[in-house]
This record gives structure tokens, C-alpha cells and sequence, in this order.
């Protein structure tokens, strides 16, 4: 890990600590060249994943999707990015606890719906509007019925 400060590769590590329901690790380290101090924090690449699309087509997991869509399930609740940081890194946690190297989106999007149900009823069923073709109340009454 190079410095910030004068950009010397070694440093120290004299601090560590789980953060963020255990989805990263928050780390203090010191420079041995210049004696200065910097947080990192460490996570989980998710990039071995591999989301299958309803049309079939492969694509790589991508956090800033996941982040948008749920972001947009938030209208106006306070600190809403803390909010939002804060489901997104337990839906990770989920799909890292899940052990599979490609899902389907419609797994994902399963996986975010239970965390919303339980997290925040409106952004629940804003998300399930958005993530179904819903035609009228009848098939809105149908897809809530699978998360009961």
C-alpha cells in the first residue's frame, strides 16, 4: 500500500477492525518513510461474479447498479446515502453467503427484496414496481404475495 502522503510503498498496519456488518475491513496504517497515518478500508471483490440477464447475456456484478437501483427505491428518507450504503453492503453480505459465481438477476433482485421487506416497507414495494412489468393492483396483490 503506497502513502498518500509522500507515496512510499512500505507502510505499518497498527490497527484493524471489521466494519460494515462484516463486508469490509476498516484499517490504520502509518508510513515508515514520512511517520503519517491514513485509513484504508478493504472489501470484497465481487467481480467473480457474473450476473445472467433475462435475455441470457453474462454480465459482471456491478456494485454502482446494484447502489442506483436501490437508491431509487429511497424517495426521501433522511441521510438516505448512509441508508442506502448501508442495505447495499447486507445484500452483498447475502450474495457472498449464497457461495455462487454466477446468479440470475432475478435471484439478485429476490435477494434485495427480502432485505427491503424487512428494512423499509415503501422502498420495498417502490423496488417491486420497478423490478416487474405490474399492469394493474391485481398483479401488484400477486408479487406481494410471494414475500409474505
Amino acid at each position: 500500500m503506497k502513502c498518500p502522503y509522500c507515496r512510499e510503498a512500505t507502510t505499518e498496519v497498527y490497527n484493524t477492525r471489521s466494519t460494515k456488518y462484516g463486508t469490509q475491513i476498516w484499517r490504520r496504517r502509518k508510513c515508515t518513510s514520512c511517520h503519517e497515518s491514513f485509513t484504508t478500508y478493504e472489501a470484497v471483490d465481487l467481480g467473480f461474479l457474473k450476473i445472467i440477464k433475462k435475455t441470457g447475456k453474462k454480465q459482471r456484478y456491478s456494485r454502482a447498479k446494484l447502489y442506483s437501483g436501490i437508491y431509487g427505491a429511497f424517495l426521501s428518507i433522511p441521510a438516505k446515502e448512509t441508508t442506502v450504503d448501508a442495505v447495499t453492503d447486507t445484500i452483498e453480505a447475502k450474495i457472498l453467503d449464497a457461495r455462487q459465481t454466477e446468479m440470475s438477476s432475478a435471484d439478485v433482485a429476490r435477494i434485495v427484496l427480502t432485505t427491503l421487506k424487512h428494512f423499509n416497507t415503501s422502498a420495498f414495494v417502490r423496488y417491486l414496481a420497478y423490478q416487474t412489468d405490474l399492469q394493474n393492483d391485481a398483479q401488484l396483490k400477486q408479487e406481494l404475495k410471494k414475500y409474505q
